[in-house]
């Protein structure tokens, strides 16, 4: 009995593609899902002003000297108006005890008063210790706009004064809000 070649030696082998479509859709989906629900961390920087350390030689740094006396001027946005305080003492209008600068009839803030008080407190520090002081620190209630923190730190930044640009207090320090 003589036996039929078989079919299988003589089939062709063809090559076979791999269907990598399926795997590219899962990355289209997977790629923006893990993007979007990835959060950014936030790093806080205090800026601090630690004494130094003493060791075992404190004669070689000799006595500590007094310390310096700092303004500490702070501009405080409310739904009132603005409210100036240093640390000597806290402005608000004679009055009516309300905030320093009080909002416009229209219920804007008054930048441009702002900035003329500003200017006053700038000119009053002329020929004392607190001369050189550039910073300020503004701090707002949580529901005040951003704009309105920004045009502040304008406003606080410097004035004009007959076309001259004088600098009032460049360094603007960002507080925590208040309660």
């Amino acid at each position: 009995m003589a036996f039929k070649p078989s079919k299988r030696s003589s089939r062709t082998i063809e090559p076979l593609e791999i269907n990598i479509f399926p795997m590219m859709n899962l990355m289209v989906v997977l790629v923006p899902l893990l993007l979007s629900t990835a959060t950014a961390v936030k790093i806080g920087v205090i800026d601090l002003n630690l004494p130094q350390a003493v060791g075992s030689s404190v004669t070689e740094q000799g006595v500590p000297s007094e310390p310096q006396e700092s303004l500490d001027l702070t501009v405080t946005i409310t739904k009132d108006g603005f409210y100036l305080s240093s640390s000597k003492a806290i402005l608000k209008q004679p009055e009516t005890g309300g905030p320093t600068i009080a909002k416009l009839p229209d219920g804007s803030y008054d930048f441009a008063a702002l900035n003329e008080q500003l200017l006053k407190v700038k000119e009053k520090l002329i020929g004392t210790p607190l001369e050189k002081t550039k910073q300020i620190i503004i701090q707002a209630e949580p529901n005040i706009e951003y704009q309105t923190l920004v045009d502040t730190m304008d406003a606080a930044r410097s004035a004009r004064i007959n076309g001259n640009e004088i600098e009032l207090f460049p360094v603007v320090i960002i507080s925590a809000g208040i309660v």
